[in-house]
């Protein structure tokens, strides 16, 4: 029997659980959404025959560990080659929420696009694994090695606790490789891979330059904080995307030989990008491989919101305000530590009259990368061969954070983003998020694959 067959024939109730996953509220914020879920999963592992453990730790809410196969569910590693797969069950904000044509936690099917909050980033994934696991058992039986899931509820705020939970609970998640979230297929349909992440830098600049709000008409004689703050933001970068704080680059890597060999080689549709974006050229004018390098290698410093005085729309007042607000991310690269640049930015702001200003950081999270060359890299490629007609397209970095470095770093286990449901008009982190339901159904397909080529990677090793 095949695997398209048997996948085919569970469909309904597979896109069902998507459903179900779907429909909890699992934001920062609602605990009571995030418990619901962390319970449906659990349910879910145990009826896979899995054996489950909450993760707890002050503050965040529990990780999930499900252990199911022959190596890891016992304690002795030596006994056999294990595999990680690390996903997360939390969601982002559904803000703006007028902009969304059908509830966020009701999930609807239009014309076979599955809608829902969560359904890209990072749900559909998930349960497409759970899915391939059922598959895969009635295809070959028991897994002959193990498989750790790893899914914590933190994920959309940063992971504020990862790196916490990873040194607590490091011992249980050791592997021979993680598969990490999944990536997607670009706009020609191609399955793509990514290797690393860039790291994430998030800070808040508020600058409260008056004792209160005043009339405008004192704009002629008081100074303005929101001019001082948005002063301040323009010496940070400059039009072609330098940034422009002191040593800000000086532990860039600069990608190495091989690295540079897949950058090359990777598609990047720059007119359908454009189009996308509703722009006619990109940042520094750069084209071809400098754009994909500058893409995927280079750091950032992105202003994610302003906000300051009266913004009621279509309404007036004349107002000095008093204060201002501003979030940046600077998206960093490998070896770049987040906390060596907030340092860096705060000795940049003093340098030019704005020491004011306080700074004060959210999320911080360190870039990861991995060798393609892993076992469970090989694996993952070797997959998307088999289960997609175009080649794939492998990335040694993905331009997005994710919370890889505990794992690659710290416990040192390679790491790679494989094929996922994701596609350029997913909407993830926007409303509308989406998946296509074939796509989430082949992605179960392409479970199944990952797990078999991991077994005949790993065999007699």
């Amino acid at each position: 029997m095949e695997t398209h067959e048997v996948v085919s024939r569970n469909a309904d109730r597979y896109v069902e659980w998507l459903n179900q996953a779907c429909s909890f509220p699992s934001l920062a914020g609602e605990p009571q959404g995030l418990e619901d879920m962390a319970s449906w999963l659990e349910a879910r592992f145990e009826a896979l025959g899995a054996t489950t453990e909450r993760l707890t730790f002050e503050g965040a809410p529990d990780a999930l560990l499900a252990t199911i196969g022959h190596a890891a569910v016992t304690e002795d590693e030596a006994a056999g080659k294990s595999v990680l797969v690390y996903d997360h069950y939390d969601v982002q904000p559904v803000d703006p929420i007028e902009l969304w044509d059908s509830k966020p936690f009701e999930p609807v099917i239009r014309d076979g696009v599955f809608f829902a909050r969560g359904a890209a980033d990072n749900k559909g994934d998930l349960v497409a694994r759970l899915a391939g696991l059922e598959v895969y058992a009635e295809l070959h039986g028991e897994l002959p090695f193990g498989v750790k899931f790893f899914v914590e509820g933190e994920e959309e705020t940063g992971s504020p606790s990862f790196e916490g939970i990873v040194s607590r609970y490091g011992h249980k998640l050791a592997a021979d490789g993680c598969i990490w979230e999944g990536f997607g297929v670009d706009n020609a349909g191609r399955p793509e891979l990514v290797f690393g992440a860039k790291g994430l830098a998030y800070v808040e600049l508020v600058h409260k330059g008056l004792a209160s709000d005043q009339h405008s008409s004192y704009a002629s004689i008081a100074p303005s904080p929101v001019w001082h703050l948005v002063e301040a933001l323009a010496t940070l970068r400059s039009p072609d995307g330098t940034v422009l704080i002191d040593g800000f680059y000086d532990d860039v890597q600069a990608p190495g030989a091989d690295e540079v060999e897949l950058l090359a080689a990777i598609p990047f549709e720059e007119e359908a990008e454009k189009k996308r974006f509703g722009i006619d050229h990109f940042i520094g004018g750069d084209t071809g491989v400098d754009l994909v390098r500058r893409h995927l290698f280079g750091p950032t410093a992105n202003i994610a919101g302003i906000h300051a005085g009266f913004t009621v729309p279509g309404a007036s007042k004349t107002v000095l305000p008093r204060e201002a607000m501003a979030r940046i991310d600077f998206r960093l690269v490998p070896d770049q530590d987040p906390d060596d640049i907030v340092v860096k930015l705060r000795r940049h702001l003093a340098k030019h009259g704005y020491d004011a200003i306080e700074v004060s950081t959210h999320s911080m999270e360190h870039p990861s990368r991995s060798p393609v060359d892993s076992v469970i890299g090989r694996a993952s490629i070797a997959a998307a061969k088999r289960v997609w007609d175009e080649g794939p397209v492998i990335a040694p970095l993905m331009a997005g954070t994710g919370p890889m470095y505990p794992i690659a770093n710290t416990l040192g286990i390679p790491i790679v983003s494989p094929v996922g449901v994701y596609r350029p008009e997913s909407n993830i982190h926007a409303p509308n998020e989406n998946v296509l339901v074939d796509q989430y159904l082949k992605i179960i397909e392409y479970t199944v694959a990952w797990l078999e080529a991991f077994g005949e990677q790993t065999a007699g090793a």
